[in-house]
C-alpha cells in the first residue's frame, strides 16, 4: 500500500494575500478552501461577527487578528471581508454554524482591503491616500481635511460616513488591514504615539457608526515589549480592540482537513496499519485518534517547528507540501511506523543556503560537519525506529 492510497492529498503552496479577495474568481476559492475548527468557529461567531454586525446595538470595537506567518490569518480576514462584500458566498461556507452567524453581515458592506508594505507615510496619510480613491470609485464625494486642522479624527469619519450613506444608505464600509505589526514597529517615539492615537480613534468609530476595521498583526500589540515606552497609548488602543487568537490547534486543523484530508475508510485503514506498533510506543496508543488525523505527519511536528525562530512558520505547509509530494508514490514501510517526524527538516535547513546568513544556524551547520560523516553510516539498534515519537530520547547507535 502506498502513502497517496491513505490520504487525499491536496498542494498548499501558495501565501495568500489579503488584495486577492478583490476578484470575484478568487473570493470564491479563498471562501471555499476556508477550513474552520469548532474552535476557530466560536471565535468567529461569538466574537467576530458580532463586532462586525451593526443591526443589534452593541459596543463595537475594531478587531485584530492575531497570528504567526502562516497560521491562516490573512486567509480568514479575506474570507470574512468577502463574505462582507458578497452574500453569494455564504453558500461556500464549510463550516454551517459559521455560514448560518454571517448571514448578519453578508453583503451589507463595502469593503476595502490594503497590505501596508515599507513606508514612512504616518498611519493617517495612509488610510486617507486609500479611502478618498475608494470612495471616489463608489460615487462617494468626500475629502478629510488635513491633519493640521483638526482637533480629533472621528468628526472626519463621521462627516465621512454621512456622506457615504448618501449613496449607500443600507451598507456598511469594512476597512481590512494587513501586516500592521511590521509597520507599527517601525515607526519612531512621536510618529508611533500619533499612529497609535489615530488607531484609537479608528477603533472607537466603530461604536456609533457603521464603520467596521479589522487589523492583522503576528504577535498581541498590547503585550509586545517593542511598545512598552508608549504603554499609555497602547493601553488606550487596547480599550477599543478586541482580539481574535488563531492557535496552533487551528493550523493542524487545517493540515489534517485539507493538506491530509481522509475518508472514514482511510482513517480504518491508518489505525489498522499504526495499532501493531504502537506497544513499543506508549504515546502512539494514547494518542491514537491525533495520530491517524495528521498521519503521516507526527503530531509534535508542528509544535517543534513552531520553535525554530529562524524560520518563518508560513514555510510549515509548504514544507509538509514537500514532504507528501516526495514520498506519496512510496510504499508504507512495514517494519516501522512510516511517519514524517520533525527531525526531517534538517535536511531542508542544510539544503537551503540562505539560512547560513542567520548566525545561529550557521553556527550549528558548521558544527555539524565534525559529525556528519558518522551519521552518513546507516543507523542501527534499539532505539532507531523510536526517532519519529518522542521528543526526548537516546542517540540510536552508529556502526
Amino acid at each position: 500500500m502506498k502513502y497517496r492510497d491513505l490520504i487525499q492529498f491536496e498542494s498548499i503552496e501558495s501565501v495568500v494575500q489579503l488584495t486577492d479577495a478583490n476578484k470575484s474568481d478568487k473570493a470564491k476559492q479563498l471562501v471555499s478552501s476556508y477550513v474552520i475548527s469548532d474552535d476557530m468557529a466560536d471565535r468567529l461567531t461569538s466574537l467576530m461577527i458580532p463586532q462586525l454586525q451593526y443591526d443589534t446595538p452593541a459596543d463595537n470595537k475594531g478587531v485584530m487578528v492575531v497570528g504567526n506567518y502562516g497560521t491562516g490569518k490573512s486567509h480568514m480576514m479575506s474570507v470574512l471581508s468577502g463574505l462582507a462584500e458578497d452574500d453569494s458566498l455564504l453558500s461556500l461556507v464549510t463550516h454551517p454554524g459559521v455560514a448560518k452567524a454571517a448571514k448578519q453581515i453578508a453583503g451589507r458592506f463595502k469593503v476595502l482591503r490594503l497590505e501596508i508594505g515599507s513606508t514612512e507615510m504616518s498611519l493617517r496619510r495612509i488610510f486617507i491616500d486609500r479611502l478618498e480613491p475608494f470612495l471616489d470609485r463608489h460615487g462617494v464625494n468626500y475629502g478629510f481635511p488635513d491633519a493640521q486642522s483638526v482637533v480629533n479624527n472621528k468628526g472626519a469619519f463621521e462627516d465621512m460616513m454621512a456622506a457615504f450613506h448618501q449613496v449607500f444608505p443600507d451598507h456598511g464600509l469594512l476597512v481590512v488591514v494587513d501586516e500592521l505589526l511590521d509597520y507599527l514597529r517601525s515607526r519612531k517615539d512621536q510618529a508611533l504615539i500619533l499612529d497609535l492615537n489615530f488607531l484609537r480613534e479608528v477603533g472607537e468609530v466603530c461604536k456609533g457608526l457603521k464603520f467596521r476595521f479589522i487589523a492583522g498583526v503576528q504577535e498581541a500589540i498590547f503585550d509586545s515589549t517593542r511598545f512598552a515606552f508608549v504603554s499609555e497609548s497602547v493601553r488606550r488602543v487596547k480599550d477599543r480592540f478586541e482580539q481574535v487568537l488563531i492557535a496552533r490547534n487551528d493550523i493542524k486543523y487545517v493540515v489534517s482537513e485539507r493538506l491530509l484530508k481522509k475518508t472514514v475508510d482511510q482513517q480504518q485503514a491508518i489505525r489498522d496499519y499504526l495499532t501493531p506498533f504502537a506497544k513499543f510506543y506508549g504515546n502512539l496508543n494514547q494518542r491514537m485518534d491525533e495520530f491517524v488525523r495528521l498521519f503521516p505527519v507526527h503530531p509534535d511536528y508542528i509544535d517543534t517547528f513552531e520553535r525554530v525562530t529562524a524560520v518563518e512558520k508560513r514555510q510549515i505547509l509548504k514544507t509538509l507540501t514537500a514532504s507528501m509530494k516526495e514520498i506519496q508514490d512510496q510504499d508504507l514501510p512495514e517494519n516501522y511506523p512510516g511517519v514524517l517526524a520533525y527531525d526531517g527538516y534538517w535536511k531542508t535547513l542544510t539544503e537551503n543556503t540562505s539560512f547560513r546568513t542567520i548566525k545561529e544556524v550557521k553556527e550549528v551547520l558548521d558544527c555539524t560537519r565534525y559529525w556528519r560523516p558518522a551519521l552518513s553510516r546507516p543507523l542501527r539498534g534499539p532505539y532507531t525506529s523510536l526517532w519519529p515519537f518522542g521528543l526526548s530520547m537516546r542517540f540510536p547507535s552508529i556502526v
